[in-house]
């Protein structure tokens, strides 16, 4: 399995072949929406044999699913709202994500803060993290990395020597995971493609639903759609369509069905890695609202975030602003940078300190008469109408293979000859509880280190490191492409783990087709390349797919000054 995954291309230079399969063939699903649930969806429909189609109008991962805090977590402030089923869900597979995706899901080191100011009362802390845990280990195949630990107030202070201590009585100590969660999405249709009979195309996008015999009130039996890179319509015909578009979610839905979705705003600031002088990854509360956000070690950064704002404006219903591209204004980073400077007061962070700002809006389930944002559940919802089409909302990123399953069991309940199409075996829950294709240990990636000793590439150890955690077993191929041209093997940026082996990787396994897709999805460069300096990295990398994609100079230029765009509005000062 792992040598089809290696050899078989997913890749943009034949999106003509997978467009002639959407308008030739009929599917047993089409999954509208792109993003983790639907990435999810196709997998758990692949690993079943069914056949299924996914399209996103913009790239995959294009909206929350590469916008979040970058953690595959169990969501520990729902606690407080007693959400125990969606914390229970969240941490095991958490835990399952953990075990099965190795190299990108790994392990962080979190504290509670038990404060007065920006924590909360340390019995919460020591109760909290117990049933944190409790959950997330009681009848789970798959444990909690570490044990939890809670340190008094004088312990703390030395475990994290910068933090106030004013007020500090304890510190709780539990785990949760970085992941990059466009990765996650990408190797999940990725693995989808390679697994079953399925097709996944970005840059097409549902304009209306086809129904049956041309009745206006029949069952919808195919979508039409536009394809925004030919500008062509066509019909994509399906037996189930499933609408999984995240904060998009209402627009596919008739006219005169209620809202269900509520758009919030959650923004992150990123700092150079021991900036602030934190230890591990931090939850402490705001000390304008009491709203809970992270202060978070990755690697060569930390990551601050995120808000949780209404993204509707309260007297029209409208949203404040483009649903796909929201950014951090200076209010909210203001916001964020005013508790973190009271937690550390030795940080005084500035706006010179910003590496890197990214915004998303959550699509969370609308509860009528909830006025906190902080409050609203992370349930998901699964809706039929009456013409047949299929909704799932709401949720989280860590409960997306969980979100599908249940999704799929909905249709076997609906469709019997749809379940006679899959074996007792592949109807089993938890089926798709299996490793990715992807997945490498650690203990697998130094065992082939040592066995490729002899003709390994001279790549330096901080590369090599990198290309594991992104790429898992892709990191082989990439590794294989600087041994047969070693310029390829060349940093982009002295400063920075990333080469153009890398680029060709994507490019041929990865459906990219804007530099957007590149540096903004399929990498992190976006969020860890400094934005002064970000003109020079797209140049590089545009410089480098211009001739694996047939640009010409013309194009080139206007993809980076897209790109670049999108940058200027990240940055405010």
């Amino acid at each position: 399995m792992t040598d089809t995954i290696m050899n078989t291309s997913w890749s943009s230079m034949h999106r003509d072949q997978y467009i002639n399969r959407l308008k030739n063939e009929t599917f047993d699903l089409l999954v509208i929406g792109g993003g983790i649930t639907g990435a999810g969806i196709v997998r758990e429909a692949a690993l079943r044999g069914l056949k299924a189609a996914l399209i996103d109008k913009h790239d995959f991962a294009f909206g929350t699913s590469s916008r979040s805090s970058k953690m595959a977590h169990g969501g520990f402030r729902y606690l407080e709202y007693h959400e125990f089923k969606i914390v229970r869900e969240a941490t095991t597979e958490r835990n399952w994500l953990r075990a099965h995706f190795t190299h990108n899901v790994r392990p962080l080191t979190m504290h509670m803060i038990g404060a007065e100011s920006v924590g909360i009362p340390a019995s919460d802390v020591k109760l909290g993290i117990r049933i944190y845990d409790l959950l997330s280990n009681v009848f789970s195949s798959f444990k909690q990395y570490g044990k939890h630990r809670f340190y008094e107030k004088d312990e703390a202070t030395r475990i994290q020597p910068n933090m106030r201590i004013e007020g500090l009585e304890s510190l709780g100590k539990f785990y949760d995971t970085n992941v990059d969660d466009a990765r996650l999405v990408i190797e999940t249709i990725k693995e989808s493609v390679h697994l079953g009979d399925c097709v996944a195309v970005n840059y097409v996008g549902a304009e209306s639903f086809v129904k049956q015999d041309g009745n206006q009130d029949g069952k919808i039996v195919g979508v039409s759609v536009h394809d925004g890179i030919s500008d062509e319509t066509f019909q994509i015909s399906a037996n189930h369509v499933i609408n999984a578009t995240g904060i998009w979610t209402d627009e596919l839905l008739p006219n005169d069905h209620r809202k269900i979705i509520r758009p919030t705003k959650g923004v992150h600031v990123v700092v150079p890695a021991n900036r602030i002088g934190n230890v591990g990854g931090i939850g402490l509360k705001s000390i304008d609202d009491d709203r809970t956000f992270f202060v978070l070690d990755r690697e060569d950064i930390t990551l601050i975030g995120t808000t949780d704002t209404d993204y509707l404006d309260k007297k029209n219903g409208q949203p404040n602003e483009d649903l796909g591209y929201p950014y951090c204004s200076k209010e909210d980073c203001d916001y964020l940078f005013k508790s973190v400077n009271f937690l550390f007061p030795e940080a005084k962070l500035t706006y010179e300190d910003i590496i890197s700002t990214f915004a998303g809006v959550r699509p969370l389930v609308l509860e009528e008469g909830n006025e906190d944002e902080s409050a609203v559940s992370r349930k998901h919802a699964i809706i039929d109408t009456e013409n047949g089409l299929t909704t799932i909302c709401g949720g989280k990123l860590t409960t997306f293979r969980k979100m599908a399953e249940e999704l799929l069991y909905h249709l076997f309940s609906k469709d019997k000859s749809l379940a006679a199409k899959v074996s007792r075996k592949q109807k089993k829950k938890n089926y798709s509880k299996k490793p990715y294709l992807i997945n490498l240990t650690r203990a697998e990636w130094d065992k082939f280190l040592k066995s490729e000793q002899s003709c390994l590439p001279d790549l330096p150890s901080t590369i090599l490191e990198y290309l594991y955690v992104q790429y898992g077993k892709g990191a082989m191929e990439i590794i294989d492409l600087v041994k047969k041209n070693p310029d390829l093997g060349t940093p982009i940026m002295d400063i920075h783990p990333f080469i153009p082996a890398e680029v060709q990787y994507c490019v041929d396994h990865e459906m990219v087709y804007h530099l957007f897709d590149m540096i903004r999805r399929r990498t992190e460069i976006f969020m860890l390349v400094n934005h002064a300096q970000q003109y020079l990295i797209a140049e590089k990398i545009a410089t480098i797919m211009a001739p694996l994609l047939g640009w010409d100079d013309n194009l080139k230029q206007q993809e980076i000054s897209t790109y670049l765009e999108h940058i200027k509005n990240t940055i405010w000062f």
